[in-house]
């Protein structure tokens, strides 16, 4: 194959996976405008609406905890598209849903599909890349799966006086069946033990190091194999406080800046448009210092940069700066959890050649998980004020700032003699 080809077929793979990545943000932020709508709709309160999102991010949890292991043993590819598929049969079973807790459970069954394609992306990003090679793979992949969401609450806030809120679903459900086509076309088998059944081939330095096939190895070995790296736990607890955070932040920002600072749904879509721009020059911002500075000093910067946005929250508030002082700190947290994505998951990933898609099963748990328990706690405090999100924000990023430290104390005892340690 020539190297114009294999540009051109890796440029079409990362499209792919971005796009698959994609259907998690895209299935809570286009419907982030219809939060007040559902409400009034169903006679309910904000944190009944709020579970809508808790149960979506419950079903990433599930989806992540089973999905990336049993790829381990059948491959990447079946997975993949079944995954894919569900996502759009139960995406417009949410557009017909007649209650509110309908509504909520079909969220956990739309998670676990979004979750089996997301997590096998990392999987299959850890397959044909390793080492900085895996963070700029990650990184590209991020900025597909920033940048398509962002439109996603400006399209929602357009859509939902045209269509109602079971018209975005209906949307969500032809835009998810486009990329169930892209990839059943373009996505092929990487997984070593598969790679004999069309797959990629040559996988490089990553394929070379897997000498232990992991479909030969139980279940048990691998998650012990995976839980026994410290590099791993600490990596783990880093994306899980960010996205706990940034989910966080989601689930808040509808009722809190609509309902307590009045925005309409057009001023909101626009400020989640400029936040998700945050997000995006974080991504971005990491992998550009990642190539010159290894990766846990430049964590530790983003995470504590989350950790100063959030702290300032309440201050600024009280020092009389409203909502311009709030979209500020807003707008750091994001960039900050922006630059902890990338690195946190290929640090999760980095010595799990062998079992990559247990441990991005654990990996994808861990994080959704985090994200489903804390997001909706703003919203079942009540959001009078910005008081409930600023501590939750603080909160996690204090704790995300804590596991980068000791990502970056692990290097250290890594490299330095014992005498020195």
């Amino acid at each position: 194959m020539t190297n114009a080809a294999t540009v051109r077929r890796t440029g079409l793979l990362v499209v792919a996976l971005g796009l698959l990545t994609t259907l998690g943000p895209l299935s809570i932020d286009l419907y982030l405008p219809a939060f007040p709508t559902l409400r009034d709709e169903f006679g309910a309160d904000d944190g009944a609406v709020q579970l809508t999102l808790a149960g979506m991010t419950v079903g990433l949890a599930l989806g992540n905890l089973v999905t990336g292991a049993w790829s381990d043993r059948v491959g990447r590819r079946l997975p993949l598209l079944l995954a894919s598929a569900l996502h759009v049969l139960v995406t417009l079973l949410c557009a017909a849903a007649p209650t509110l807790e309908a509504l909520a459970a079909l969220r956990v069954a739309q998670g676990v599909a979004a979750a089996g394609s997301s997590v096998l992306v990392l999987a299959i990003a850890r397959d044909v890349s390793d080492g900085p090679g895996l963070v700029r793979l990650i990184s590209r992949i991020t900025l597909i799966t920033t940048t398509v969401p962002l439109l996603a609450p400006v399209a929602g806030a357009v859509l939902l006086p045209v269509v109602g809120w079971r018209g975005i679903f209906g949307v969500l459900g032809a835009f998810s069946a486009a990329v169930l086509v892209v990839t059943a076309m373009v996505v092929p088998e990487t997984h070593a033990g598969s790679v004999g059944r069309g797959g990629v081939g040559d996988r490089g330095e990553a394929a070379d190091r897997n000498h232990t096939a992991p479909a030969d190895r139980g279940l048990r070995a691998r998650l012990r194999a995976v839980l026994r790296d410290p590099g791993f736990r600490a990596a783990t607890l880093l994306g899980a406080m960010t996205y706990a955070g940034v989910y966080a932040y989601v689930a808040a920002s509808p009722l809190l800046l609509q309902g307590v600072h009045g925005l309409t749904a057009g001023e909101f879509a626009a400020v989640f448009l400029a936040n998700s721009l945050g997000l995006v020059v974080g991504v971005q911002a990491s992998a550009a210092l990642q190539r010159r500075r290894p990766d846990a000093p430049v964590l530790i910067g983003f995470a504590a940069l989350t950790a100063g946005a959030a702290l300032a929250i309440l201050p600024l508030e009280r020092a009389g700066a409203g909502l311009p002082g709030l979209l500020v700190c807003l707008w750091l947290f994001v960039a900050g959890c922006g630059g902890c994505f990338a690195g946190a998951a290929g640090r999760a990933l980095r010595d799990q050649s062998a079992q990559a898609g247990t441990a991005t099963s654990l990996y994808g748990f861990g994080t959704f998980a985090a994200a489903g328990l804390i997001a909706p706690v703003a919203g079942l405090i009540g959001l009078h004020d910005a008081a409930p999100i600023a501590g939750v924000l603080s909160v996690t990023a204090l704790v995300g700032t804590t596991a980068a430290v000791a990502i970056r104390r692990r290097d250290r005892r890594a490299v330095l003699p014992p005498s020195v340690v």
